[in-house]
């Protein structure tokens, strides 16, 4: 099973991703927690997308896509798969599209958390001063917004085109909350 969690910055992917994870025992690969070990490692690539990190834009679809391409084989040995962070961008989703193809896989289900923009703004300024992030500036956040609006939502349109189910899910309150309108919405049964 290949899913793939998605919403803008501060809609709580992660939180959900993680108890997604444990409850259906899919793997969990998040671009976003990749891309930060790149950066802390030092790496040549981490250099780079700690730059574009920092100024609050996308990481190219090359970059993420090789990413994701070297770390997929690894994450679709157990029972399934779920995206986080990936893909972003139109180009991003037929570069996966392509990669489970060749593995006779494709996306299954799509999760959007919807949240207003005002209550992930203060929901990620939060998280920056909790979790140290540097990458969580108020410009960073603005911009990320911004290319969220513009580019990745045409990411849910293509599935929906393809036949994916997506599933629009109210991402405010408690996270078990949040959790149970996932769980009724992508109708899988746990363990």
């Amino acid at each position: 099973m290949i899913g793939i969690i998605f919403g803008p910055p501060g809609s709580g992917k992660g939180t959900q991703a993680a108890k997604i994870e444990t409850e259906f025992q899919l793997a969990h690969l998040s671009t976003g927690e990749i891309l930060r070990a790149e950066v802390a490692r030092g790496t040549e690539t981490g250099k780079e997308v700690g730059r574009i990190m920092a100024a609050g834009d996308l990481i190219p679809d090359d970059i993420i896509v090789s990413i994701v391409r070297q770390r997929l084989p690894e994450s679709e040995a157990g029972p399934g798969v779920l995206l986080d962070g990936f893909p972003r961008t139109l180009q991003q989703a037929q570069a996966l599209d392509e990669m489970l193809a060749e593995e006779g896989h494709r996306v299954d289900f799509v999760i959007a958390l919807d949240v207003p923009e005002d209550v992930l703004v203060e929901r990620i300024l939060q998280r920056a001063a909790v979790q140290g992030r540097a990458d969580d500036t108020r410009g960073a956040i603005a911009e990320r917004m911004h290319e969220y609006h513009k580019l990745t939502e045409a990411v849910l349109d293509h599935y929906r085109k393809k036949g994916v189910r997506v599933e629009v899910v109210d991402g405010q309150g408690d996270v078990d909350d949040v959790f149970e309108r996932i769980r009724r919405a992508i109708g899988i049964s746990s363990r």
